[in-house]
C-alpha cells in the first residue's frame, strides 16, 4: 500500500519540484534583467556626464579664443546646452546619498550664465572684463572637473566596477572593498565647492536666491520616515494587500530641500516603484515606475483623461494640460495651474501615462511644491490688442491669454502669452502686460493642446 502511495505522490512531487525551481528561475532572470537594465543605465549617464564635460571644456576654451562676436554667441549656446546635458546626467545616476550638490549648482550657474550673455545683443553689449575673467576661471575649473572625472571613469573601466555596487553601498552605508566611484566623486564636489573665483553675476545670484526662498516657503510641518511610506503608498494606490516591500531611506540635508525616497515592490512583480516626499509637509515631489511597457493600446485623448483623473483624485485641482509627447510607449502629458482664466506657468507638473494599460508610470511635481500660492494679480496695463501688436508679423498667431511666467532673472511676470506657427514651427511668445516688452520666446517641441 505505502509503494502504491510512494508511486502516486513521487510524480507529483517531482513536478512541484520542477515548477518550484522554474518559477524560482524565472523570478531570478527577471531581477537579474532589471538589475541590468538599471547598471546599463547608469554607465550610459556616467559615460556621458564624461563626455558632456569633455566638450563643454572644448567649448569654454573657444569662448576665451574667438575674436568675432558673431562667433561668440553660438559658442556660448553650445556651453548651455552641454552644462544642462552636464547636469542631467548627473542626476541619472544614484547620488541621491551622497553629496554631489556643488558640481550639479555649479553647472546650473554655467548654463545660466552662458544663456543670459548669449541670448543679449553683444554687438549694443560686448562682454565686459569681469565676464571675460569669468569665462577664463570656468575654463580651468573644467580642466580640473574634466581630470578627475577621468580618472574615475578610467578606475570604472580599468576594474570594471558596478554603479549597483555604489548604490548599495550608499543606501546601507557599507564599507566597499573599492571605493574608487564614491571617493572619486567625493573629490570632484570637494574640489568645486572650492570655486571662489567664479563671480556669475548678480542675475545668476539672483536665480539662486529665488529658489532658495522658495525651498524655505514650503508650507507644513516635517515628517517622519513612516509617515512618508504611508503617503507614498497612498499617492500611488498601493495597498497593505498588495505590498511586497517598501524601505525608506533619508536623502539628508546635502540636497536643496530635505526628503525622503521610498522604494516600493509589490507583490508578484518585482519592478519598484520609486517615490520622493519632501520632509517638509510631507508632499509627494515624484513618481517613477520602472515597469517595461509593452504594445501601444491607448489613444491620447485615453491617456489624458487617466491623467486628468490621477490629478483630481491627488487634490490638484484647476489643472489645464498645455502639451504632450510620445515616447517609448509613454504619453507624456505638462499641466499648469489655472487661477481664474489665467495660466499660472511655475505651477506645473508633469504626467507620464503608459498606453498599454493606462496606468500613471510617472510624476513630477516639484516646480508646483515650490511655487504654488494664491496670487494677487493686477489688472493688465496694455490690451490685448496692443500687446499683440509686439508679436512678430510673421506668426500667425492661432491663440492668445493671460499667463505668469518666470523670466530670466526668475521673477514673475504677468504677460500675455500668443501661440502660433512661423514656417514649419510653432512658438509661444510671452508680451509683458504691463511694458509691452517681449519677455521670452519658447520653441514648442511637444504638441499643444
Amino acid at each position: 500500500m505505502y509503494w502504491k502511495i510512494a508511486g502516486v505522490l513521487a510524480p507529483i512531487l517531482a513536478v512541484g519540484a520542477i515548477g518550484a525551481g522554474m518559477w524560482g528561475y524565472q523570478e531570478n532572470q527577471e531581477k537579474n534583467s532589471v538589475l541590468i537594465k538599471a547598471e546599463n543605465q547608469y554607465q550610459r549617464a556616467f559615460h556621458n556626464l564624461n563626455y558632456h564635460i569633455d566638450k563643454l571644456q572644448d567649448e569654454l576654451g573657444k569662448t576665451i579664443a574667438v575674436n568675432s562676436r558673431q562667433q561668440l554667441t553660438p559658442c556660448l549656446t553650445n556651453v548651455w546646452r552641454l552644462a544642462y546635458s552636464a547636469q542631467n546626467d548627473v542626476g541619472q545616476l544614484p547620488l541621491t546619498l551622497l553629496p554631489f550638490n556643488q558640481t550639479q549648482k555649479f553647472l546650473a550657474n554655467v548654463a545660466d550664465f552662458s544663456y543670459q550673455t548669449a541670448v543679449r545683443d553683444l554687438e549694443k553689449k560686448p562682454l565686459s572684463d569681469k565676464e571675460y575673467k569669468t569665462l577664463q576661471a570656468l575654463y580651468r575649473h573644467s580642466q580640473e572637473i574634466q581630470s578627475q572625472l577621468q580618472k574615475v571613469q578610467t578606475a570604472v573601466i580599468d576594474k570594471h566596477l558596478r554603479w549597483m555596487d555604489v548604490e548599495s553601498a550608499l543606501a546601507t552605508e557599507e564599507k566597499q572593498e573599492d571605493n574608487t566611484i564614491i571617493d572619486g566623486l567625493k573629490v570632484v564636489d570637494k574640489s568645486v565647492g572650492g570655486y571662489k573665483d567664479v563671480d556669475f553675476g548678480s542675475g545668476i545670484g539672483s536665480l539662486n536666491a529665488a529658489r532658495k526662498l522658495k525651498i524655505q516657503s514650503i508650507k507644513g510641518t516635517p515628517v517622519t520616515a513612516e509617515e512618508a511610506k504611508k503617503r507614498a503608498l497612498a499617492f500611488v494606490n498601493i495597498t497593505p494587500a498588495q505590498l511586497a516591500e517598501a524601505t525608506v531611506v533619508d536623502n539628508g540635508s546635502g540636497r536643496d530641500y530635505e526628503s525622503f525616497s521610498v522604494r516600493i515592490v509589490r507583490k508578484g512583480d518585482p519592478t519598484p516603484v520609486h517615490v520622493d516626499v519632501a520632509k517638509k509637509g510631507g508632499k509627494v515631489v515624484w513618481v517613477l515606475d520602472e515597469r517595461d511597457v509593452t504594445a501601444k493600446k491607448l489613444k491620447i485623448e485615453e491617456a489624458k483623461q487617466k491623467a486628468d483623473r490621477y490629478l483630481a483624485e491627488r487634490g490638484y485641482r484647476s489643472m489645464e494640460a498645455v502639451s504632450y509627447g510620445q515616447y517609448e510607449g509613454l504619453a507624456v502629458f505638462t499641466y499648469v495651474y489655472k487661477q481664474g482664466d489665467i495660466r499660472i506657468y511655475p505651477d506645473t507638473v508633469t504626467v507620464k501615462v503608459a498606453l498599454d494599460k493606462g496606468d500613471v508610470l510617472g510624476f513630477q511635481g516639484e516646480s508646483y511644491l515650490l511655487n504654488h500660492r494664491p496670487r494677487t494679480l493686477a489688472k493688465p496695463g496694455l490690451t490685448e490688442a496692443q500687446a499683440r501688436a509686439k508679436v512678430n508679423p510673421g506668426l500667425k498667431v492661432k491663440e492668445a491669454r493671460l499667463a505668469v511666467i518666470e523670466n530670466e532673472s526668475g521673477q514673475e511676470v504677468q504677460a500675455y502669452e500668443f501661440y502660433g506657427g512661423l514656417g514649419q514651427d510653432r512658438y509661444r511668445v510671452y508680451i509683458d502686460a504691463s511694458t509691452g516688452e517681449e519677455v521670452k520666446i519658447e520653441k514648442i517641441k511637444a504638441i499643444a493642446l
